[in-house]
Protein backbone atom coordinates (compact mmCIF):
# COMPACT_ATOMS: atom_id res chain seq x y z
CA UNK A 1 0.00 0.00 0.00
CA UNK A 2 1.50 3.26 -1.00
CA UNK A 3 -0.32 6.58 -0.15
CA UNK A 4 0.02 10.47 -1.25
CA UNK A 5 0.82 13.13 0.64
CA UNK A 6 0.83 17.02 0.04
CA UNK A 7 4.36 18.57 1.08
CA UNK A 8 4.59 22.11 1.62
CA UNK A 9 7.60 24.15 0.05
CA UNK A 10 6.85 27.53 0.01
CA UNK A 11 5.87 29.07 -2.37
CA UNK A 12 4.80 26.00 -4.74
CA UNK A 13 2.95 22.99 -3.42
CA UNK A 14 4.31 19.59 -5.02
CA UNK A 15 3.67 16.07 -4.26
CA UNK A 16 5.64 13.50 -3.38
CA UNK A 17 4.96 9.64 -1.60
CA UNK A 18 6.17 8.77 1.54
CA UNK A 19 8.63 5.97 1.84
CA UNK A 20 6.69 2.39 2.10
CA UNK A 21 9.12 2.04 5.13
CA UNK A 22 7.25 4.66 6.94
CA UNK A 23 3.77 3.38 6.43
CA UNK A 24 1.44 1.43 9.05
CA UNK A 25 -2.07 0.83 7.13
CA UNK A 26 -4.41 0.72 10.02
CA UNK A 27 -7.47 2.48 8.36
CA UNK A 28 -4.93 4.95 7.50
CA UNK A 29 -6.47 7.99 5.25
CA UNK A 30 -5.76 11.10 3.79
CA UNK A 31 -7.33 14.21 5.18
CA UNK A 32 -9.06 16.39 2.34
CA UNK A 33 -7.66 19.86 3.93
CA UNK A 34 -3.67 20.20 4.52
CA UNK A 35 -1.97 22.16 7.42
CA UNK A 36 0.92 24.32 5.92
CA UNK A 37 4.14 23.53 8.55
CA UNK A 38 6.47 25.70 8.35
CA UNK A 39 9.88 24.65 9.94
CA UNK A 40 12.48 27.13 10.59
CA UNK A 41 16.06 27.01 9.26
CA UNK A 42 17.30 26.95 13.00
CA UNK A 43 15.40 23.50 13.68
CA UNK A 44 16.07 21.38 10.99
CA UNK A 45 20.00 21.98 10.40
CA UNK A 46 22.18 19.21 11.54
CA UNK A 47 23.67 19.62 14.49
CA UNK A 48 26.82 16.97 13.82
CA UNK A 49 29.35 19.41 12.00
CA UNK A 50 31.91 19.38 14.66
CA UNK A 51 32.97 16.08 16.21
CA UNK A 52 32.07 16.43 19.41
CA UNK A 53 28.36 17.56 18.74
CA UNK A 54 25.60 15.98 21.03
CA UNK A 55 24.72 14.19 17.62
CA UNK A 56 28.26 12.41 17.87
CA UNK A 57 27.71 12.13 21.34
CA UNK A 58 24.39 10.54 21.65
CA UNK A 59 25.26 7.79 18.53
CA UNK A 60 28.61 6.91 20.77
CA UNK A 61 26.67 6.77 24.06
CA UNK A 62 23.71 4.33 22.10
CA UNK A 63 26.63 2.77 20.33
CA UNK A 64 28.34 1.78 23.59
CA UNK A 65 24.37 0.66 25.01
CA UNK A 66 24.63 -2.46 22.26
CA UNK A 67 27.70 -3.03 22.94
CA UNK A 68 27.20 -3.49 26.66
CA UNK A 69 23.97 -5.47 26.20
CA UNK A 70 26.11 -7.99 23.61
CA UNK A 71 28.79 -8.47 25.67
CA UNK A 72 26.48 -9.18 29.01
CA UNK A 73 24.55 -11.74 26.41
CA UNK A 74 27.25 -13.19 24.46
CA UNK A 75 30.98 -14.29 24.88
CA UNK A 76 33.93 -12.61 22.87
CA UNK A 77 37.62 -11.74 22.85
CA UNK A 78 37.64 -10.20 25.88
CA UNK A 79 37.59 -11.67 29.72
CA UNK A 80 35.94 -14.73 30.47
CA UNK A 81 34.86 -15.08 26.52
CA UNK A 82 37.66 -17.15 24.25
CA UNK A 83 41.09 -16.33 24.76
CA UNK A 84 42.57 -17.23 20.91
CA UNK A 85 41.28 -17.15 17.39
CA UNK A 86 40.83 -20.53 15.91
CA UNK A 87 43.21 -19.65 12.67
CA UNK A 88 43.42 -22.94 11.53
CA UNK A 89 39.51 -23.79 11.20
CA UNK A 90 38.77 -19.98 9.85
CA UNK A 91 37.78 -19.73 6.26
CA UNK A 92 40.36 -17.71 4.37
CA UNK A 93 39.18 -18.29 0.91
CA UNK A 94 36.56 -16.88 -0.41
CA UNK A 95 34.08 -16.84 -3.75
CA UNK A 96 33.54 -13.01 -3.88
CA UNK A 97 30.19 -10.93 -5.19
CA UNK A 98 31.02 -7.35 -5.71
CA UNK A 99 28.28 -4.42 -7.03
CA UNK A 100 28.93 -3.40 -10.83
CA UNK A 101 29.95 -0.66 -11.28
CA UNK A 102 27.72 1.37 -13.24
CA UNK A 103 24.82 0.80 -11.27
CA UNK A 104 23.04 3.40 -10.59
CA UNK A 105 21.50 2.08 -7.41
CA UNK A 106 24.94 2.78 -5.68
CA UNK A 107 25.72 5.94 -6.50
CA UNK A 108 26.80 8.49 -3.46
CA UNK A 109 24.11 10.87 -1.93
CA UNK A 110 23.57 13.97 -4.10
CA UNK A 111 22.96 17.11 -2.34
CA UNK A 112 23.53 20.63 -4.18
CA UNK A 113 22.92 24.30 -3.67
CA UNK A 114 20.69 24.41 -7.12
CA UNK A 115 17.18 22.54 -5.55
CA UNK A 116 15.42 22.27 -2.21
CA UNK A 117 16.12 19.19 0.20
CA UNK A 118 12.71 17.29 -0.13
CA UNK A 119 13.40 15.50 3.27
CA UNK A 120 11.55 12.23 2.95
CA UNK A 121 13.12 11.97 -1.18
CA UNK A 122 16.34 12.23 1.14
CA UNK A 123 15.55 8.91 3.26
CA UNK A 124 14.66 7.32 0.63
CA UNK A 125 18.13 7.91 -1.53
CA UNK A 126 19.20 6.84 2.10
CA UNK A 127 17.07 3.64 2.18
CA UNK A 128 18.16 3.21 -1.89
CA UNK A 129 22.02 2.43 -1.85
CA UNK A 130 22.67 -1.38 -2.00
CA UNK A 131 26.15 -0.86 0.02
CA UNK A 132 25.86 1.40 2.57
CA UNK A 133 28.85 2.53 4.23
CA UNK A 134 31.63 1.60 5.71
CA UNK A 135 31.46 -0.99 3.10
CA UNK A 136 32.63 -0.24 -0.59
CA UNK A 137 30.97 -1.33 -3.67
CA UNK A 138 33.35 -4.64 -3.98
CA UNK A 139 31.15 -6.03 -0.39
CA UNK A 140 28.58 -7.44 -1.47
CA UNK A 141 28.80 -11.00 -0.48
CA UNK A 142 31.01 -13.75 0.63
CA UNK A 143 30.62 -17.47 -0.01
CA UNK A 144 33.80 -19.59 1.95
CA UNK A 145 35.03 -22.66 0.01
CA UNK A 146 35.74 -24.30 2.94
CA UNK A 147 33.41 -25.28 6.20
CA UNK A 148 33.11 -22.91 8.93
CA UNK A 149 31.19 -25.84 10.62
CA UNK A 150 32.28 -29.44 11.11
CA UNK A 151 29.49 -32.23 9.95
CA UNK A 152 29.34 -32.93 13.56
CA UNK A 153 28.62 -29.62 15.25
CA UNK A 154 26.14 -28.73 12.24
CA UNK A 155 24.30 -31.70 13.73
CA UNK A 156 24.40 -30.92 16.88
CA UNK A 157 23.00 -27.26 16.55
CA UNK A 158 20.23 -29.35 14.51
CA UNK A 159 19.61 -31.92 17.42
CA UNK A 160 19.46 -29.59 20.18
CA UNK A 161 16.79 -27.75 18.51
CA UNK A 162 14.66 -30.51 16.76
CA UNK A 163 14.34 -31.69 20.80
CA UNK A 164 13.92 -28.69 22.66
CA UNK A 165 11.51 -28.58 25.46
CA UNK A 166 9.36 -26.28 23.98
CA UNK A 167 9.94 -26.36 20.64
CA UNK A 168 10.19 -24.34 17.50
CA UNK A 169 8.60 -20.99 18.07
CA UNK A 170 6.51 -19.73 15.33
CA UNK A 171 6.92 -15.93 13.86
CA UNK A 172 4.85 -13.15 13.21
CA UNK A 173 4.28 -11.29 9.89
CA UNK A 174 7.48 -10.44 8.99
CA UNK A 175 8.66 -8.20 6.20
CA UNK A 176 6.33 -8.93 4.41
CA UNK A 177 5.66 -12.09 4.39
CA UNK A 178 2.66 -14.05 6.08
CA UNK A 179 3.07 -15.35 9.55
CA UNK A 180 1.77 -18.97 8.18
CA UNK A 181 5.21 -19.04 5.45
CA UNK A 182 7.83 -17.95 8.42
CA UNK A 183 10.20 -20.01 9.41
CA UNK A 184 10.41 -21.79 12.27
CA UNK A 185 13.19 -19.98 14.49
CA UNK A 186 15.02 -20.55 18.32
CA UNK A 187 16.67 -18.04 19.65
CA UNK A 188 20.59 -18.99 20.65
CA UNK A 189 20.27 -17.77 24.52
CA UNK A 190 17.08 -20.60 24.80
CA UNK A 191 19.94 -23.48 23.34
CA UNK A 192 22.55 -24.48 26.07
CA UNK A 193 24.63 -26.96 24.03
CA UNK A 194 24.43 -24.96 21.50
CA UNK A 195 25.51 -21.33 22.98
CA UNK A 196 28.98 -23.19 23.96
CA UNK A 197 29.24 -24.40 20.53
CA UNK A 198 28.56 -21.12 19.15
CA UNK A 199 30.52 -19.04 21.96
CA UNK A 200 33.57 -20.85 22.12
CA UNK A 201 33.95 -22.77 19.28
CA UNK A 202 32.33 -20.84 16.03
CA UNK A 203 33.36 -17.13 17.01
CA UNK A 204 37.15 -18.00 17.07
CA UNK A 205 36.53 -18.85 13.65
CA UNK A 206 34.04 -16.38 12.30
CA UNK A 207 35.67 -13.22 13.48
CA UNK A 208 39.06 -13.81 11.78
CA UNK A 209 36.99 -15.12 8.50
CA UNK A 210 35.30 -11.65 8.59
CA UNK A 211 38.48 -9.62 8.14
CA UNK A 212 39.52 -11.86 5.97
CA UNK A 213 36.38 -11.87 3.76
CA UNK A 214 36.39 -8.22 4.01
CA UNK A 215 39.78 -6.41 4.43
CA UNK A 216 38.14 -2.84 3.53
CA UNK A 217 36.89 -2.56 7.21
CA UNK A 218 39.24 -0.57 9.23
CA UNK A 219 39.47 -2.61 12.20
CA UNK A 220 40.69 -6.17 13.70
CA UNK A 221 39.00 -9.28 15.10
CA UNK A 222 39.41 -8.30 18.53
CA UNK A 223 36.51 -5.54 18.49
CA UNK A 224 34.18 -7.96 16.71
CA UNK A 225 31.08 -8.66 18.92
CA UNK A 226 27.90 -11.17 18.30
CA UNK A 227 25.00 -8.96 18.70
CA UNK A 228 22.63 -11.61 18.11
CA UNK A 229 22.32 -15.23 16.64
CA UNK A 230 19.04 -17.74 16.14
CA UNK A 231 18.73 -21.18 14.25
CA UNK A 232 15.53 -20.92 11.33
CA UNK A 233 13.79 -23.92 10.49
CA UNK A 234 12.04 -24.13 6.96
CA UNK A 235 9.92 -26.80 6.31
CA UNK A 236 8.08 -27.31 3.00
CA UNK A 237 5.71 -29.82 4.37
CA UNK A 238 4.39 -27.25 7.18
CA UNK A 239 4.38 -24.51 4.58
CA UNK A 240 6.90 -22.36 6.13
CA UNK A 241 9.02 -21.75 3.78
CA UNK A 242 10.46 -18.46 3.07
CA UNK A 243 11.82 -14.62 4.20
CA UNK A 244 11.13 -11.65 2.31
CA UNK A 245 13.54 -8.82 1.98
CA UNK A 246 14.94 -7.02 4.73
CA UNK A 247 17.80 -5.53 6.06
CA UNK A 248 19.63 -6.53 9.47
CA UNK A 249 21.07 -3.28 10.83
CA UNK A 250 24.23 -4.60 12.64
CA UNK A 251 27.63 -4.42 10.86
CA UNK A 252 27.07 -8.21 9.01
CA UNK A 253 25.31 -10.73 9.06
CA UNK A 254 26.37 -14.72 8.96
CA UNK A 255 24.44 -17.44 7.28
CA UNK A 256 25.47 -20.89 7.71
CA UNK A 257 24.07 -23.56 6.56
CA UNK A 258 23.44 -26.74 8.66
CA UNK A 259 22.69 -29.37 6.51
CA UNK A 260 23.30 -30.34 2.84
CA UNK A 261 21.20 -28.82 -0.04
CA UNK A 262 20.01 -32.09 -1.36
CA UNK A 263 17.77 -32.53 1.60
CA UNK A 264 15.45 -29.80 0.48
CA UNK A 265 14.17 -28.21 -3.14
CA UNK A 266 14.55 -24.50 -4.19
CA UNK A 267 15.97 -22.06 -0.65
CA UNK A 268 18.97 -20.16 -0.59
CA UNK A 269 19.49 -16.38 0.37
CA UNK A 270 18.71 -13.78 -2.34
CA UNK A 271 21.19 -10.73 -2.25
CA UNK A 272 20.16 -7.59 -3.57
CA UNK A 273 22.49 -6.12 -6.12
CA UNK A 274 23.42 -9.81 -8.06
CA UNK A 275 22.30 -10.04 -11.52
CA UNK A 276 18.69 -10.76 -11.34
CA UNK A 277 19.32 -11.55 -7.88
CA UNK A 278 15.38 -12.97 -7.23
CA UNK A 279 15.89 -15.49 -9.41
CA UNK A 280 19.63 -16.37 -8.72
CA UNK A 281 19.70 -17.05 -4.78
CA UNK A 282 22.84 -18.39 -3.06
CA UNK A 283 23.03 -21.69 -1.97
CA UNK A 284 25.70 -23.28 0.37
CA UNK A 285 26.95 -26.46 0.96
CA UNK A 286 26.75 -27.69 4.48
CA UNK A 287 28.71 -26.09 7.18
CA UNK A 288 29.94 -23.28 4.73
CA UNK A 289 28.94 -19.24 5.63
CA UNK A 290 27.79 -16.34 3.40
CA UNK A 291 28.41 -13.19 4.86
CA UNK A 292 27.33 -9.99 3.88
CA UNK A 293 26.51 -6.69 5.22
CA UNK A 294 24.35 -5.78 7.37
CA UNK A 295 22.37 -3.70 5.81
CA UNK A 296 22.62 -5.28 2.35
CA UNK A 297 18.75 -6.10 1.67
CA UNK A 298 18.30 -10.09 1.77
CA UNK A 299 15.95 -12.48 2.47
CA UNK A 300 15.32 -16.59 2.27
CA UNK A 301 14.29 -17.77 -0.60
CA UNK A 302 11.33 -20.48 -0.85
CA UNK A 303 11.82 -24.24 -0.60
CA UNK A 304 9.66 -26.15 -2.25
CA UNK A 305 10.41 -29.73 -0.70
CA UNK A 306 12.86 -30.52 2.19
CA UNK A 307 13.97 -29.05 5.15
CA UNK A 308 16.24 -26.51 5.30
CA UNK A 309 18.51 -25.37 8.10
CA UNK A 310 20.59 -22.20 8.55
CA UNK A 311 22.14 -20.39 11.68
CA UNK A 312 22.64 -16.80 11.27
CA UNK A 313 24.80 -14.16 13.77
CA UNK A 314 24.73 -10.57 13.24
CA UNK A 315 27.73 -8.92 14.41
CA UNK A 316 28.55 -5.71 15.13
CA UNK A 317 32.05 -3.91 16.04
CA UNK A 318 32.71 -1.64 18.90
CA UNK A 319 35.16 0.86 17.28
CA UNK A 320 32.48 1.55 14.16
CA UNK A 321 29.39 3.76 15.01
CA UNK A 322 26.77 3.66 13.14
CA UNK A 323 25.93 6.74 13.01
CA UNK A 324 23.45 7.40 9.98
CA UNK A 325 21.91 4.26 11.75
CA UNK A 326 20.89 5.76 14.88
CA UNK A 327 19.63 9.02 13.08
CA UNK A 328 17.44 7.20 11.63
CA UNK A 329 15.94 5.12 14.01
CA UNK A 330 15.95 8.37 15.97
CA UNK A 331 13.57 10.00 13.06
CA UNK A 332 11.67 6.80 12.70
CA UNK A 333 10.43 7.22 16.62
CA UNK A 334 9.50 10.36 16.33
CA UNK A 335 7.47 9.75 13.14
CA UNK A 336 5.65 6.90 14.69
CA UNK A 337 5.03 9.36 17.01
CA UNK A 338 3.84 11.83 15.29
CA UNK A 339 1.44 9.27 13.18
CA UNK A 340 -0.46 8.26 17.09
CA UNK A 341 -1.78 11.98 17.88
CA UNK A 342 -5.33 12.31 16.19
CA UNK A 343 -5.22 14.69 13.58
CA UNK A 344 -8.42 16.42 15.18
CA UNK A 345 -7.16 16.95 18.36
CA UNK A 346 -6.53 20.46 18.21
CA UNK A 347 -4.56 20.84 21.92
CA UNK A 348 -1.85 18.52 20.54
CA UNK A 349 -1.28 20.24 17.13
CA UNK A 350 1.95 22.08 18.29
CA UNK A 351 3.31 18.38 19.81
CA UNK A 352 2.77 16.98 16.36
CA UNK A 353 4.47 19.87 14.42
CA UNK A 354 7.07 19.82 16.92
CA UNK A 355 7.56 15.90 16.27
CA UNK A 356 7.39 16.39 12.69
CA UNK A 357 9.95 19.20 13.09
CA UNK A 358 12.56 16.30 15.09
CA UNK A 359 11.93 13.86 12.37
CA UNK A 360 13.18 15.78 9.81
CA UNK A 361 16.19 17.31 12.24
CA UNK A 362 17.14 13.57 12.48
CA UNK A 363 17.13 12.66 8.65
CA UNK A 364 18.88 16.31 8.11
CA UNK A 365 21.96 14.37 10.42
CA UNK A 366 21.21 10.89 8.86
CA UNK A 367 22.05 12.29 5.16
CA UNK A 368 24.86 14.63 6.27
CA UNK A 369 26.59 11.05 7.88
CA UNK A 370 25.36 9.29 5.12
CA UNK A 371 26.90 12.12 2.40
CA UNK A 372 30.26 12.04 4.11
CA UNK A 373 30.33 8.23 4.53
CA UNK A 374 29.76 7.02 0.57
CA UNK A 375 32.41 10.18 -0.19
CA UNK A 376 35.17 8.81 2.25
CA UNK A 377 35.60 11.67 3.67
CA UNK A 378 35.22 12.89 7.65
CA UNK A 379 34.16 16.74 6.76
CA UNK A 380 34.44 17.72 3.39
CA UNK A 381 30.97 18.12 1.93
CA UNK A 382 29.20 19.19 5.36
CA UNK A 383 28.99 22.92 4.27
CA UNK A 384 27.00 22.32 1.09
CA UNK A 385 24.61 20.05 3.15
CA UNK A 386 24.16 22.44 5.96
CA UNK A 387 23.73 25.16 3.07
CA UNK A 388 20.66 22.56 2.24
CA UNK A 389 19.22 22.73 5.37
CA UNK A 390 19.34 26.53 5.65
CA UNK A 391 16.19 26.51 2.87
CA UNK A 392 12.92 25.83 3.37
CA UNK A 393 12.27 21.81 3.97
CA UNK A 394 9.08 20.07 2.69
CA UNK A 395 6.59 18.11 5.60
CA UNK A 396 4.32 15.56 4.76
CA UNK A 397 0.58 16.93 5.10
CA UNK A 398 -1.88 15.76 7.73
CA UNK A 399 -2.02 11.74 8.14
CA UNK A 400 -5.42 10.21 9.99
Amino acid sequence: MRLSFVPILLPAVQSFSLPRRFIRPHGLRLQSTVEEVHVSSANVTPSCSHPDSDVLDQNVQAHMEVVHKSEETFYGFYPDGFKEFDLDNAPSSWISYSLEVQSDEKQPLQSTSERTLNIWDTFTQLDKRIIPPPFTSHDLARVSQTPILSPDECKEIINECDNHYWGWSSSNERYGTPSHRVGHMLKLEDLSRSYTLVNFELLPRLFPAIMSAFPSLETNAENLRLGGCRVVKYDASEGRVELGLHRDGLLVTANIALNDWTEYEGGGTFVEGLPDFMNNPIRLQKGHVLLHPGDVRHGGAPITKGIRYVLVCFILDTSIVPHEKYCQDRMQRDVDAARLIPVDDESRTRERSDLLTSATKHCADAFSFGSMSCDGESTNGYEDILREFNRFVKLPGEIV
